[in-house]
């Protein structure tokens, strides 16, 4: 008696233990089906007329529900035709209107000079930049600082806003 009463509590514990696997692995994959996509390692290339215009990578990529942005960490853009690099910690890339905008500190750095900043927003369509933010731009034979700009690369022009202060050396 004492046997078959073992045998018997040892199969439904065993029923009941399979019975909560199964159903962990279930909700586990429900979870996983129902939360926001990643992208580790990501690198976008963007063209204009069939040429490189810049790449973008990025160490993690979070995707929205609606598949409309990506949460970027870890940016560093590349612009070919300009030999300009920028790097920044994080950023929104709105996949519809193909805009990115920057948080925190960003840093744009060439051969000749480095531009600093809090913020950036791009228009990748439209080849145009702009900040609200704090501007530090310092070259080998100067030192600008200011408040807010903008850039328009199709007229390749770069306009700094406010409280503009330049420091030349010979």
């Amino acid at each position: 008696m004492k046997r078959s009463l073992f045998l018997v509590l040892s199969l439904i514990i065993f029923s009941f233990f399979i019975y909560m696997v199964k159903s962990e692995k279930v909700n586990t994959l429900d979870i996983k089906l129902k939360g926001e996509s990643f992208i580790e390692g990501l690198k976008m290339f963007h063209k204009i007329n069939g040429k490189p215009d810049w790449v973008l990578t990025a160490k993690r990529a979070d995707i929205s529900k609606n598949n409309d942005k990506a949460y970027l960490t870890e940016i560093e853009m590349t612009l070919q035709n300009k030999g300009m690099t920028i790097y920044a910690d994080k950023g929104l890339y709105d996949l519809t209107n193909k805009s990115l905008a920057i948080d925190g500190k960003v840093v744009a750095r060439n051969n000749s000079y480095s531009i600093t900043t809090e913020n950036i927003e791009l228009d990748s369509k439209a080849g145009n930049l702009k900040t609200e933010g704090n501007v530090k731009i310092e070259g080998r034979r100067f030192n600008l600082q200011g408040k807010g700009m903008t850039v328009d690369n199709n007229e390749k022009k770069v306009k700094v806003l406010n409280n503009v202060k330049a420091i030349f050396n010979n």
